[in-house]
C-alpha cells in the first residue's frame, strides 16, 4: 500500500512537471493576446505557472473565443492557475468559460467582488464556480518562489488605492489593476481605468499611479479611449513602451487621437497595437503587430518585445536594473522584421504585403517597409484589416 501510493504521488509530481514544461521556457512570459475589440492576456512563469488577465469576446466583430483558446494551445498551456479578473464587461470576460472548458483552473479567480447584471457575467460566475475570489488592494500573489519569483500586487480595486478612493459606480472605473514584477522588471495591466472626470467617468490613474511608480511596459488602459492615460498617470510611471489591444473598425473609434497624442508627447520608446482600430492613425514608430509578447530573463537588465507573428523582436534597458543596472530608455537591440507594408514609388497608397493591389505592383516600382510609408495613406485592405 505505501509502495503503491509512493508510485501514485511521482506519477502526479511527474505530471505537474510535464504540464509546466509544455509553457514554461525559463523566462517571464506575458503574451498580449490579439482578440479584437477587448482584452486578452497570459503569463507564464520561469517554472510554468500559467495566469490569465482577462479573456474577452468581440462581439461586434463576431469573433469566436477560439482566438484566445487555439493561442493558449499552441503555448503549450494545460491549466490555468489564477486569473485576475479586471471588471465585468464582456470584452474582458466573455470567453473565460470557453477557456475554462479546455485548460481547467486549479487556483482562485481574482475579482472585484460584488454582481453585474449581465448574462456573460453570469457564465462568468458559472465557469469559475467556488474558485471565485474577491481580491483585496495591495494582497500580492507570488509565483515560482525562490530566488527569481514573479510578483502580482494589486493596486486598484472599485475605485480604491493607496491613499484614497473615488466614488464612481462607472464598471471601467472599478478595474482591477495588477503591478506585475519580475527582478527589475515591471508591468502595468489595468483594465479599463479611467483618467478624466466628466459626467460619466472618475479620474482613477491620477490617485494610482504613485503606487504603481516607473514601468516598463503600460498595458493601456481603456483600449486607449480618450478617457484613459492622463499626463498625469505617464510622467509617473514613465513607460518605456506601451501596448494598445483594440479591434479593427471597432464602434467606440479606438484608440483615440487625445490618447494617442499623450503616449508620443510622452517619453514612451514604442506604441505597439495588436490591430489598427478605427481612431487615430499609427504613426511612424508605432507597430501594428498582432499579438504582443514581453519576454524577461532571469536577473536581466533588458526586456524583449516580439510581434508580427513572432517574426520582429525589439529589446530594451530595464529601468530598474536587475543585472547590470539598466537605465530603461534606449532600445537596446532590434532585429530585422519582415515587411509588413508594400507601396509603388508612383503611387499615393500603401498596403500589407499579403493584398493583392501589393503583389500587382511592378518590380522596379514596389517598395517594402515595417513601418507605414511616410506621405502616403492606407488603402482599403489596411484599414479594413484585410491580409
Amino acid at each position: 500500500m505505501h509502495l503503491r501510493g509512493s508510485f501514485a504521488t511521482l506519477a502526479l509530481l511527474a505530471l505537474a512537471t510535464y504540464v509546466s514544461a509544455q509553457s514554461a521556457n525559463g523566462h517571464l512570459q506575458i503574451h498580449h493576446i490579439d482578440m479584437g475589440q477587448g482584452d486578452a492576456a497570459v503569463l507564464i512563469s520561469p517554472n510554468g505557472q500559467v495566469v490569465l488577465f482577462d479573456a474577452g469576446k468581440d462581439i461586434a466583430n463576431k469573433k469566436t473565443c477560439d482566438v484566445e483558446t487555439d493561442y493558449l494551445d499552441q503555448l503549450g498551456v494545460r491549466q490555468i492557475d489564477y486569473i485576475f479578473v479586471s471588471h465585468y464587461h464582456t470584452d474582458h470576460i466573455g470567453c473565460i468559460p470557453a477557456v475554462l472548458k479546455m485548460f481547467p483552473l486549479k487556483g482562485p479567480s481574482y475579482d472585484r467582488g460584488l454582481e453585474y447584471n449581465t448574462s456573460f457575467y453570469t457564465n462568468y460566475v458559472k465557469a469559475v464556480s467556488d474558485k471565485r475570489t474577491t481580491v483585496t488592494l495591495g494582497q500580492t500573489t507570488t509565483l515560482d518562489g525562490g530566488a527569481n519569483p514573479v510578483t502580482l500586487k494589486i493596486v486598484s480595486i472599485n475605485g480604491t488605492f493607496n491613499g484614497g478612493s473615488v466614488s464612481t459606480e462607472n464598471e471601467n472605473d472599478l478595474s482591477v489593476s495588477v503591478l506585475i514584477s519580475f527582478g527589475g522588471f515591471r508591468e502595468e495591466i489595468g483594465g479599463d481605468l479611467s483618467g478624466e472626470n466628466t459626467s460619466t467617468y472618475q479620474d482613477i490613474e491620477t490617485g494610482v499611479a504613485p503606487s504603481v511608480g516607473p514601468i516598463d511596459v503600460y498595458k493601456v488602459h481603456h483600449h486607449c479611449s480618450a478617457y484613459s492615460t492622463n499626463d498625469t498617470w505617464l510622467k509617473a510611471t514613465e513607460p518605456t513602451v506601451a501596448i494598445i489591444s483594440t479591434g479593427d473598425g471597432n464602434v467606440y473609434r479606438h484608440p483615440a487621437e487625445s490618447c494617442l497624442e499623450r503616449l508620443h508627447d510622452s517619453d514612451v520608446r514604442k506604441v505597439y497595437w495588436t490591430e489598427t482600430g478605427a481612431g487615430g492613425a499609427p504613426k511612424v514608430n508605432d507597430v501594428v503587430g498582432g499579438d504582443i509578447s514581453i519576454e524577461v530573463v532571469p536577473n536581466a537588465s533588458s526586456f524583449t518585445v516580439s510581434y508580427n507573428n513572432g517574426t520582429a523582436t525589439d529589446t530594451y534597458a530595464i529601468k530598474i536594473g536587475s543585472g547590470a543596472g539598466g537605465t530603461g530608455a534606449p532600445v537596446v537591440t532590434t532585429s530585422q522584421p519582415k515587411p509588413l507594408y508594400a507601396y509603388s514609388v508612383r503611387g499615393r497608397l500603401y498596403y500589407y504585403t499579403d493584398c493583392a493591389a501589393a503583389k500587382r505592383i511592378s518590380k522596379e516600382n514596389l517598395r517594402t517597409s515595417s513601418d507605414p510609408p511616410a506621405g502616403y495613406k492606407p488603402s482599403s485592405c489596411v484599414l479594413e484589416g484585410i491580409q
